[in-house]
């Protein structure tokens, strides 16, 4: 009898209204979320990508490091039997340009002399005549020491080109703008893991054009695309856990996710004390990335998200691990929506047709995100919060990066860093909440980066200590920030938000190394002031926003409470009896 109705599916289908399926599926998606095979898959589904962010995101500071001695070598002395030292002080003595510029001799006619009658010949014209300084372009061509391990020796990025060596972390920085705004919005039209699959496509790619590269100018589009792809990556797999995790597990797992990151900048310094060459090295952290093949073939849709998007079939299968038995009762249309009018039935212009499906189609979620005064105040708030904490986050790694340290030892330090900053909020999310926890840890990084200035100029190791202690907390404040932002909004426009606000994250990313450039070059404690004082007022905007740590997510736009609304979203969920 059983097998019958298992072979005809078709005689077991029962009807349902569109509300009780919903409910239904809610329900077992609350008992699935809440721990077992369900949850785990999406947890390292989800964080071994974010270790992949963690190799490529940090790899300038291995890849693009500055030579360690840089000299302008000329053809004309090749052939002489003088060592480096003695061409390097006929060409370079005098002059403080670090190899980019050397004097105007006939080297040609030095290069006939020894290097004693060279020597006194040169001393003797500078007495009579200075000569000009010239770029060394015009004499030779620039040699670096270890010149393996550097791109910077590939393209000459040196001297007058100095700047095009930063545009390589820029690239990165520019990638995660445009991916955060483009991929956000992507996971909300078309799902979670179409929008994780193409950033995996564009992470290999980048990485293989990284690696293989013959010109700069490509090397900069695979930078780009990693940048992109990282964003692509990293929150539609936030998001995942965070729709389909119960309360319980969604903070601490929230903040392993994000502490992933740093265990990828230590294996990637692992990595790179092991591989110096900097294309071997690239490859070394591009063969991971094939990886990812795995993760989009194992990964599920969203269940919350099918909901939304009323595919309850698909995720009925998902969470049931069968196919639905239930078929969908179409609700009976309202009086309301009876045509009444003759006027109704006319056909729309081309222009108000073309905008209503703009309106509801790609520019639905950006239209929602503004349209209501609550979520537009959410909005801008959760904007000022990511731009001042990427800003701070990046400003203190690249003021640390300017110390006199190896830089193995400086990314396994930020790292071993970063990981307890992620923890220490796990137990402060326990006992205050999303918002009270959030205000104090911006109120610490201010607190810690201003003390900065109650230290003289030359205890570099009280400074150090400050910064990384604000370094700390603007760590555990990125973690969190990501987790409040998410909670903050519906469904509908959850990823759209996380997608915008991390686009305001980059304004702050890309800002960061022209802020500790060109504001420390007028005075070293500049940088750290400003993000100081800009941190701190984060920490008082913490406190317009909503608690949420004690409701169920939303998943309409109008379900959002007022920013300024004292009760909570939503009553706390109560364990349902197994």
């Amino acid at each position: 009898m059983t097998k019958s109705k298992d072979d005809n599916p078709e005689r077991t289908r029962e009807h349902i209204s569109e509300e009780s399926m919903k409910d239904l599926l809610t329900k077992q998606l609350e008992i699935v979320g809440s721990g077992g095979a369900f949850v785990w898959a999406i947890f390292f589904l989800c964080v071994t990508p974010n270790i992949l962010n963690g190799f490529h995101v940090s790899s300038y500071t291995l890849l693009g490091h500055l030579p360690e001695d840089q000299w302008c070598g000329l053809p004309d002395l090749d052939a002489t039997n003088w060592t480096l030292a003695q061409r390097r002080h006929i060409a370079e003595g005098g002059l403080n340009s670090g190899g980019c510029t050397v004097w105007d001799w006939n080297y040609k006619h030095l290069g006939q002399m020894s290097y004693e009658a060279a020597l006194n010949y040169t001393s003797h014209m500078s007495e009579i005549n200075r000569p000009a300084e010239v770029s060394c372009k015009v004499k030779g061509s620039y040699e670096y020491a270890d010149p393996e391990s550097t791109f910077v020796s590939d393209w000459d990025l040196t001297c007058e080109r100095s700047i095009q060596r930063t545009s390589a972390q820029v690239s990165i920085s520019l990638g995660k703008f445009c991916g955060s705004f483009s991929f956000g919005i992507l996971a909300d039209k078309f799902g979670r893991k179409t929008s994780f699959t193409l950033g995996a496509v564009f992470f290999v790619v980048g990485s293989f054009f990284c690696t293989f590269s013959p010109w700069y100018s490509l090397f900069l589009a695979g930078r780009f695309a990693l940048g992109a792809a990282s964003s692509g990556l990293f929150y539609p797999a936030f998001t995942m856990i965070v729709e389909n995790v119960c309360l319980k597990h969604r903070s601490w797992m929230s903040i392993a996710f994000s502490a992933s990151y740093p265990i990828g900048m230590i294996i990637l310094a692992i990595i790179g004390y092991l591989i110096q060459p900097w294309r071997h090295l690239q490859l070394a952290l591009t063969i991971p990335s094939l990886l990812l093949v795995l993760n989009c073939y194992l990964m599920n849709e969203s269940p919350r998200w099918l909901i939304t998007n009323q595919r309850y079939d698909r995720v009925y299968k998902i969470l049931f691990k069968q196919p639905s038995h239930y078929d969908i009762q179409p609700a009976l249309a309202a009086p309301s929506d009876l045509v009444t009018d003759k006027k109704s039935l006319e056909p729309e212009s081309g222009s108000s047709s073309l905008l209503e499906k703009l309106k509801n189609g790609p520019l639905k979620s950006i239209i929602e995100l503004y349209a209501n005064p609550n979520v537009r105040k959410l909005i801008f708030t959760s904007y000022f919060m990511f731009c001042v904490t990427s800003l701070s986050y990046y400003v203190t790694a690249l003021n640390a990066a300017n110390l006199s340290v190896s830089r193995y030892l400086y990314i396994v330090a930020t790292g071993l860093v970063d990981i307890p900053s992620y923890l220490v909020p796990v137990i402060m999310l326990r006992f205050t909440g999303r918002r009270i926890t959030t205000m104090f840890l911006f109120m610490w990084t201010g607190v810690s980066l201003l003390l900065v200035l109650s230290v003289p100029a030359g205890s570099t190791t009280w400074i150090v200590a400050f910064a990384m202690l604000g370094r700390f907390g603007i760590s555990a404040t990125y973690s969190v920030v990501t987790l409040y932002t998410a909670e903050l909004y519906p469904t509908q426009i959850r990823n759209s938000a996380l997608g915008t606000c991390s686009t305001f994250a980059h304004v702050g990313s890309i800002s960061a190394p022209y802020v500790v450039d060109v504001l420390g070059a007028l005075g070293w404690y500049i940088p750290t002031t400003i993000c100081g004082c800009c941190v701190l007022v984060a920490g008082l905007l913490t406190l317009t926003l909503p608690e949420t740590g004690t409701g169920k997510l939303s998943d309409k736009i109008d379900s959002v409470a007022a920013a300024d609304a004292q009760a909570p979203v939503a009553q706390p969920e109560k364990p349902e009896k197994q």
